[in-house]
């Protein structure tokens, strides 16, 4: 198995021979479904299976399932991975399989498709581009930064003996001349900093931090105590609320006036606003499937009642591709504020591909938001 990178989409945003499976499994434990996490492996193989029955002949599809699953995944998941996502095709990552652990939910999917499924990692990858994290102590303050869900150390700062074996310097000096170092550091970066250690050193070093991106919760305690894996945790626990005001002003051109005559909600005209180039920003609903396909070229729409054969894709999830190939942006939302029904809404660069009765019709919409 072949790890990938969350942070860098690229190596699945493309279009391979033979079929391309997408299959996420979580791994929250559940009172309603007990099953292990190795057993909906199996019967999500089960689920690809009759996809691939349509299109493929047995013999093919019993030789591809069989390599599947011989896979052993339960060693390559860390104790706060709280899902993996399996990606194959014949003709990617060497032939073997590649995977991305989480740790946020995504709910189990199966899919099998011309294209690889990233909906659900384009909002991890939004909202998860790192974070720093500060412990401090009066002997040290050191800095770590989140890396694909681990923690590496890029600086150190130690209170040592001075010249000829003098005394340290007092808590108060060694934090103000720490502060200066990172504060240049910080710079370099823009990410959310959180900080730990006992209070005390806390409310210092908030005093001498000139940092938009400090996060006001900190992780209180000695951290000579903590172990790495626990202040992970309490670190993403503290980030939640951020990563959820970051969507929340992801959507907040939606309201604004200089947008307004520039959004498209019909399906339709979102998808050949799409190929031709015109998005700026696409705004899709997380855990809403429209199957079917898109003709890249034309963007005209087929729309499937379900899931068939091992064709058919989220067309949403066929958006979100295309935009990004394009260079535009694309925002994962649990749901769209004041727009009830609608699982896309695209913020386009002008309007004059589309037909003028659609324009004002939509326009019309959009002035009710």
């Amino acid at each position: 198995m072949t790890e990938l990178d969350i942070k860098n989409l690229k190596a699945l945003n493309i279009t391979s021979k033979g079929p391309m499976l997408s299959i996420y499994l979580s791994r929250i434990d559940s009172i309603h479904d007990p099953k292990s996490i190795q057993d909906r492996w199996k019967e999500s193989l089960n689920k690809a299976e009759l996809y691939l029955l349509k299109d493929y002949p047995r013999a093919s599809v019993d030789k591809l399932l069989t390599k599947l699953a011989s896979i052993d995944f339960s060693n390559k998941l860390d104790a706060l991975d709280t899902g993996i996502a399996f990606f194959y095709s014949e003709d990617s990552f060497d032939g073997e399989a590649g995977y991305i652990k989480f740790q946020t939910l995504v709910n189990d999917l199966v899919v099998v498709a011309d294209s690889f499924h990233i909906k659900p990692l384009i909002k991890i990858k939004n909202n998860v581009n790192g974070f720093l994290i500060v412990t401090m102590t009066s002997r040290a303050i050191n800095v770590l930064i989140e890396n694909n869900g681990h923690l590496v150390k890029i600086d150190s700062y130690r209170n040592e003996p001075g010249f000829e074996g003098k005394n340290k310097k007092e808590a108060a000096e060694f934090f103000l001349n720490a502060s200066r170092e990172l504060n240049k550091l910080f710079n370099s970066y823009r990410l959310p900093i959180v900080l730990a250690g006992v209070k005390s050193h806390l409310g210092t070093m908030k005093k001498l931090l000139n940092q938009s991106m400090l996060i006001k919760e900190s992780v209180v305690g000695n951290v000579e105590k903590i172990k790495a894996i626990e202040l992970r945790e309490k670190v993403y626990q503290l980030l939640l609320p951020y990563y959820e005001l970051k969507t929340k002003s992801a959507v907040s051109d939606l309201g604004n006036t200089i947008y307004r005559n520039r959004i498209v909600t019909n399906l339709e005209q979102i998808a050949l606003s799409a190929v031709m180039g015109k998005i700026t920003k696409l705004i899709v609903v997380e855990n809403k499937y429209i199957w079917g396909s898109i003709n890249k070229d034309t963007g005209e729409i087929f729309i499937s009642p379900r899931q068939i054969n091992s064709h058919d894709d989220d067309i949403l999830d066929d958006l979100c591709q295309i935009v990004l190939e394009r260079n535009g942006e694309v925002v994962v939302v649990k749901e769209i504020p004041n727009r009830n029904g609608d699982f896309a809404i695209a913020i386009v660069s002008d309007v004059s591909h589309l037909p003028a009765g659609l324009v004002s019709h939509e326009m019309a919409k959009a002035a009710c938001i």
